[in-house]
């Protein structure tokens, strides 16, 4: 797909991880039921001199130690990550493993270098010194997000550029919105006179006021409400959608139930011609790691990428011949060894 000039990547990569950085880390938790209680000693002697060192206070040293000391005794492959990549020497290693139980969409930002200091201030943009931007620049899932979010900001603009041409707005409907990492960070200028976006994400702790400094959501054309997916796709708010998007949220959900509850729903949403975004995770070292150790909630993974278009192909089919027609068109995660996910383009015809 043609992408627009302005549009970028904020981040580069600096290395490509190997597989077996990844399979450690699952294997560990295979073979290991708890933690060796000398690692979580070292651990915390790690965290607690550094987190001195940096004047945090003691009541917040006392208060992040208790959650995440929890979780590195209960879980090994997690400790061991965190010795090797230096998590208890940084500023917002913690913070970022708390806000993953707490706010995924506020863990999620942490691709773009983003997320919350032992201090529990925001900042921006984590230093290069910080032994976390290694794995900020570096990681396959935060690699692949920042994919995901350049190729939505890109169809987002090429609908833009057709609504120049038009005079009625496009509508764009983004069912899993986070904190609209495609609208803010990849260059995307948001035109209210062509574009009008309605945005639903179900975690309670983002604060749609804050995405967007200077400017209100209004004047942005954007309106945000807190929503559960099943309930909003039946919104009538929706109708009309030019592009609906549904980013990192299908592979949680049982493959029968997404065909029947959301596809369904999604098409009676599409005006003609519209556009249905979503992705599918598939098996790979990276996903495997970061279910086992970080707790992720289980996924429904397709052995690979062959697999899962197949599996889209199957109910591509079948809703054709109950007269909803898709066509299709699919975008694999390229920038990793091995690929993690499928981008998905469906077509109301």
């Amino acid at each position: 797909m043609f992408k627009h000039a302005y549009l970028s990547d904020p981040i580069e990569r600096t290395d490509d991880m190997k597989v077996e950085a990844f399979s450690k880390y699952t294997e560990i938790n295979q073979r290991e039921f708890s933690t060796k209680p000398e690692l979580v000693k070292e651990i915390k002697t790690q965290f607690f001199e550094f987190a001195e060192s940096a004047n945090v206070d003691e009541a917040m040293i006392t208060k992040l130690w208790n959650f995440v000391g929890t979780k590195l005794k209960e879980n090994p492959g997690l400790a061991n990550f965190t010795l090797d990549y230096d998590g208890a020497k940084s500023n917002f290693f913690f913070p970022w493993l708390i806000n993953i139980f707490r706010s995924p969409a506020t863990a999620l930002e942490m691709s773009y270098g983003s997320g919350t200091d032992l201090h529990g201030n925001w900042v921006k943009s984590v230093p290069e010194n910080d032994p976390i931007d290694y794995f900020v620049k570096n990681d396959p899932t935060f690699v692949y997000n920042r994919e995901r979010q350049l190729y939505l900001a890109n169809l987002a603009s090429c609908l833009r550029d057709v609504a120049f041409d038009s005079d009625k707005k496009k509508k764009i409907v983004d069912f899993g919105a986070g904190m609209l990492a495609w609208m803010r960070w990849h260059g995307f200028v948001p035109q209210p006179q062509q574009i009008e976006v309605y945005a639903y994400d179900k975690d309670p702790s983002i604060r749609p006021d804050t995405l967007f400094t200077g400017e209100s959501l209004e004047a942005l054309g954007i309106k945000y409400k807190h929503g559960d997916l099943m309930a909003q796709v039946k919104n009538h708010e929706c109708a009309g959608a030019d592009l609906v998007i549904l980013g990192g949220v299908a592979s949680y959900i049982p493959p029968d139930i997404f065909a029947e509850k959301v596809v369904k729903a999604v098409y009676a949403l599409l005006n003609h011609s519209g556009i249905f975004f979503y992705d599918l995770q598939v098996k790979c070292p990276y996903l495997e790691r970061s279910m086992s150790i970080f707790d992720w909630p289980t996924m429904h993974l397709a052995d690979n990428v062959e697999t899962a278009i197949k599996n889209v192909e199957k109910v591509r089919r079948r809703l054709w011949r109950e007269g909803l027609k898709f066509a299709a068109e699919y975008a694999v995660d390229t920038y990793n060894e091995n690929p993690s996910a499928v981008m998905i383009m469906l077509q109301k015809v």
